[in-house]
């Protein structure tokens, strides 16, 4: 299809783009502009809990999920629909479990907690980990839905990255995080009229709501939105959604910079919380809102399927493809829904600019200028983002070496990559017992184990075909599918080759998350377990580096309990130095004896110097 936008259309374009600028610009100048690195990097830790949330909504909801989730329940399926639980569950453990613990410690780099909980290679092994899995992510999120809307509408490829790429660089660099999150809220307004109008146009072109379930019964689409088989490679299926799932939100929300940053500029610890779970289920209802878009465009299209037909090339064309079709010939409207696929780039590009800015100037900068001056820094910090900024950017012409569906790359990437780090932050919250010997073992082989699966699901790519019936029937009429009929086609699936990979292979990537932070964290247990020193008096951990889930459990163990596993709790002494003034460092090992409960400080078993 020959198609290119108009005037109109680029206009639209521009003009939401233009909004976002000045997002940017307002927070630069009218509210004062960040001064300093807490302003720049946290937003003084003023923001209210819902424009917070959204932007942790909308950050995990970039254009792969806009293009790549729609197509993939057209072409595998709804099934995906009930990622919804897990994003409520992994939501609720992260405010309930981790949250606090980050909040509580005033760090700006979550990776920080590491380097105090364990020592600072854990925390270099972090910081690592969290720069090559955002550099492989922007890479998909910026090139393949450029890709996309360059094949099927014309758009400049380049000209789309240069722009996203830009125009999020400009304003988190010249706003800061408020300017970040402001922007994101704006853009999930574009983004959800987009979905709610291609949804609403499709049922209507289609027939209406009767039309298109019964056009997808017929396509054996109903059949698969509930798979309660148990059967671990099967790619969608209601336990891999739910419990996969879960361990796909918690390394992205969880222990990841570029989510819980947000929440860590909220104005005190329950705003926090709430920005969390508020955030993981407008996360959960956005997803649920595409799965459906993409369930109403498979009716749509029933019977004259583009792929098969070859009016598009790959699966993730599918979105642009149905915009130009359907509102090619209304002026601006194809600009209006192209901006809600790039305002799902812009707001995690700009996410991940400011969490890799922080994590950089917190680990090295910081490091290596440790008496640098706070408005210099801030400086350094505006200059390194926008050095990110043009990373990415190059670093996106990578993301065509993907090969595979958008949302089924990224999911991967998170769970092989992040699911380690997850493992170690759940060590070191859970484990009064866990150290450092554990967590680098851990983490070695989680991390190895990681990479292991992500590069075989390249190497050993699952076999084409098979899925669920798909059909060209109608395609053979001169009319388009708009004024088709449904008349009950007799529509039949390939029969799927035979899969003859080796059985970890063929594991559903929603479980590789679980896999991955799973070995990481029992391995940790096992090896700190095994390396553990002899308990001594002076052997505590802060019980602010421990979760308060782990802390309540302990206050209602019986004294009998707690004596067996050498738990204590001791009054809090405050000691002096030589003239007199409070020396926390001398308070039997505790770095910071600020968390009482009833004028006293929980302590548990760890050995310090292992």
């Amino acid at each position: 299809m020959d198609f290119a936008l108009s005037a109109v259309d680029y206009i639209v374009l521009i003009g939401i783009l233009a909004v976002s600028v000045g997002i940017g610009v307002y927070f630069a100048t009218f509210d004062g502009g960040p001064k300093t690195s807490n302003d720049f990097f946290l937003a003084d830790r003023s923001m209210h809990w819902f424009p917070v949330g959204v932007s942790i909504s909308v950050s995990v909801i970039s254009a792969i999920t806009f293009i790549g989730t729609s197509a993939l329940s057209y072409y595998s399926g709804p099934g995906f629909w009930a990622t919804v639980f897990s994003r409520i569950l992994g939501g609720i453990i992260t405010a309930a479990v981790i949250t606090p613990v980050f909040y509580n410690l005033k760090i700006t780099s979550v990776y920080e907690y590491l380097e105090r909980r364990f020592n600072r290679f854990v925390r270099y092994f972090a910081v690592s980990i969290h720069m090559i899995s955002t550099f492989l992510i922007l890479g998909v999120v910026v090139y393949a839905p450029a890709l996309a809307l360059n094949a099927v509408t014309g758009l400049s490829l380049v000209g789309s990255v240069v722009a996203v790429g830009t125009v999020c660089t400009f304003y988190s660099t010249i706003g800061g995080i408020k300017a970040v999150i402001w922007s994101d809220l704006f853009q999930s307004i574009i983004m959800m009229i987009g979905i709610v109008v291609i949804t609403t146009t499709a049922i209507v072109r289609t027939g209406g709501i009767s039309e298109v379930w019964s056009r997808a019964m017929d396509g054996g689409r109903t059949d698969l939105i509930l798979d309660f088989r148990l059967d671990p490679t099967i790619p969608l299926s209601f336990w891999a959604n739910v419990i996969g799932g879960v361990f796909i939100v918690l390394p992205y929300a969880g222990s990841n910079q570029n989510q819980a940053q947000r929440y860590l500029t909220c104005k005190n610890l329950e705003s926090a919380k709430y920005s969390v779970i508020a955030g993981s289920f407008l996360t959960g209802i956005f997803e649920v809102l595409i799965v459906i878009m993409g369930f109403v465009i498979f009716s749509f299209y029933y019977g004259c399927d583009p792929l098969s037909n070859g009016d598009i090339s790959a699966t993730d064309q599918l979105i642009p493809y149905f915009i130009v079709e359907v509102f090619g010939s209304v002026p601006g409207l194809p600009g209006l829904l192209i901006s809600a696929v790039f305002s799902a780039a812009l707001s995690t590009f700009s996410t991940a600019i400011n969490g890799i800015t922080t994590v950089t100037g917190e680990a090295f900068v910081r490091r290596v200028w440790p008496n640098l001056p706070d408005t210099r820094f801030t400086v350094i910090m505006k200059g390194v983002s926008v050095v990110y900024g043009i990373l990415f950017m190059s670093m996106a012409w990578g993301a065509s070496f993907a090969g595979s569906s958008l949302i089924v790359v990224a999911s991967r990437i998170i769970g092989d990559l992040m699911g380690p780090v997850l493992g170690v932050v759940l060590l070191g919250m859970l484990v009064p017992r866990g150290n450092s010997r554990g967590a680098i073992v851990g983490a070695t082989v989680g991390s190895a184990i990681g990479v292991w699966l992500l590069i075989s699901s390249i190497v050993f790519p699952a076999p084409r075909g098979g899925g669920p019936p798909l059909s060209t029937e109608l395609c053979l009429s001169n009319d388009t599918s708009i004024d088709q009929t449904y008349v009950g086609l007799s529509a039949t699936s390939v029969s799927p080759p035979e899969d003859t990979r080796a059985w970890i292979y063929r594991v559903s990537f929603l479980y590789h998350g679980l896999i991955t932070t799973m070995l990481t964290f029992l391995l940790g247990v096992l090896v700190s377990l095994v390396t553990s020193k002899q308990y001594t008096g002076a052997d505590y951990v802060d019980s602010e580096l421990m979760s308060p889930v782990l802390i309540s459990m302990y206050r209602k163990l019986p004294d009998t309990w707690k004596y067996k596993m050498e738990l204590r709790e001791r009054d809090v002494v405050e000691a002096k130095d030589e003239n007199g003034q409070s020396d926390s460092s001398q308070n039997d090992g505790i770095a910071n004896p600020a968390f009482e409960l009833n004028d006293k400080v929980v302590t548990l078993r760890y050995p310090v110097h292992d």
